[in-house]
């Protein structure tokens, strides 16, 4: 996908007091989370160059079945095609703009609404009534598709990018996937597919660290599982800001721990876990907008997408063994925790719009950033070398014009 660079609306250098290289750091200005100037330049600098992830391929598991997602202004159809591979095409008819397909489901092929333009699962145009089927037309159906959206499945994840010279996905993730081999994330599904809710704040307010946990969570995660801080390792292995991959562990204080008012795990542990694997819970954010909690009962992902500059779309699946799944006592379990866990969760949304509402006030400034909160620099840094990226992109891209004005 073409898009015009654009250069950053906040002057590039005022980043550099965000960007941590081993003295004070500042958080992002609040701009970065309230302005829709930056918003849109955000959107070129780090979602129109990475690869992102849109879902999990076990959530359409046979031919035809998909779902719906938007990132930014762009509605997407995920879904699997006739030979089982998984597609990811725009929601807009080609004809006049319509969205073709709502929600979720399964369909031999997709039909617009609006004037019954039909495509292949894809994206190739069947049919175009009032000119496929008139000869007196000029028009060859070929020469129409939906356009379709690069696509690559890691770990049973589906990552999308629009940046046709990215290197492939696996150069990325390749050596997280080989750490974290043991939790056979490919074979894990949800109880259900994974939903998505509309939120009332920018998207990298999602961006995850422990630093709250001892405070915002103290009660009611911290009743479960102890926060001391001593017990987050921020130095841990999964750790790579060039490849976006910023993580933490929590040392459990036993084998099989987890935030539960019994103080373990409500499922089987998986067999295939060392016993360093379950003794601890692991956080990977895979930058942008992807957080893997490795447990010892199952790995938990959050996914979140861009929907304008104050909005966004976030939701949280917990995958599991199959063998946990078929489990006469998994829905109790599952439903226990799901009780146990969900002040934690309200926790985190009063907290998350509470942030948002702040950035909007006059007097919301750049606090300095504490040691315990690596996680959050490392995050800044990743994504000020976007923003610097883009941003040199858009110059490079006007130093032609400038000099032939000058000439």
């Amino acid at each position: 996908m073409s898009i015009n660079n654009i250069k950053s609306p906040i002057p590039i250098h005022e980043f550099d007091a965000s960007y941590a290289t081993g003295g004070p750091v500042v958080s992002l200005p609040a701009e970065c989370f309230t302005s829709e100037e930056f918003y849109r330049f955000e959107m070129n600098a780090v979602w129109g160059h990475e690869w992102f992830c849109v879902g999990r391929a076990s959530d359409i598991p046979k031919a035809g079945d998909y779902y719906t997602i938007q990132v930014g202004d762009d509605p997407l159809i995920v879904i699997r095609d006739r030979s089982g591979s998984v597609n990811v095409l725009s929601n807009v008819c080609q004809h006049r703009g319509m969205l073709i397909v709502e929600g979720r489901g399964n369909t031999r092929r997709l039909r617009c609404p609006l004037h019954a333009w039909v495509y292949s699962t894809g994206g190739e145009l069947i049919s175009a009534p009032g000119l496929s089927d008139k000869e007196e037309e000029s028009f060859n159906v070929k020469d129409v598709c939906l356009p379709k959206i690069r696509t690559e499945v890691w770990e049973g994840f589906i990552f999308i990018t629009y940046d046709e010279e990215l290197a492939p996905l696996s150069e990325r993730l390749g050596h997280l996937g080989e750490q974290l081999k043991n939790y056979r994330m490919a074979e894990l599904r949800g109880p259900e597919p994974l939903t998505m809710e509309k939120m009332e704040w920018n998207w990298k307010i999602f961006n995850d660290e422990c630093y709250h946990c001892s405070y915002l969570h103290a009660n009611s995660w911290g009743g479960m599982y102890p926060l001391p801080q001593c017990n987050v390792d921020e130095s841990v292995k999964f750790n790579d800001v060039d490849r976006g991959l910023v993580s933490y562990n929590l040392i459990s204080p036993h084998l099989d721990a987890a935030p539960t008012h019994t103080g373990s795990i409500l499922q089987p542990a998986m067999t295939t876990l060392t016993d360093e694997e379950r003794s601890q819970l692991s956080y990977v954010t895979v930058a942008p907008n992807l957080l893997i909690v490795a447990m010892p009962d199952k790995v938990k992902y959050f996914m979140w997408l861009p929907a304008g500059p104050q909005t966004s779309w976030y939701g949280v699946s917990w995958m599991y063994p199959e063998a946990t799944l078929a489990r006469d006592d998994f829905k109790l379990n599952y439903d226990k925790e799901h009780d146990d866990l969900w002040p934690v969760m309200e926790e985190d949304l009063f907290a998350w719009n509470g942030v948002q509402q702040g950035f909007r006030s006059r007097f919301a400034t750049r606090g300095r950033l504490t040691s315990d909160e690596l996680v959050i620099q490392r995050l800044q840094n990743w994504l000020i070398d976007k923003y610097r990226a883009e941003d040199s992109r858009a110059r490079a891209a006007d130093a032609p014009d400038t000099l032939a004005r000058v000439g």
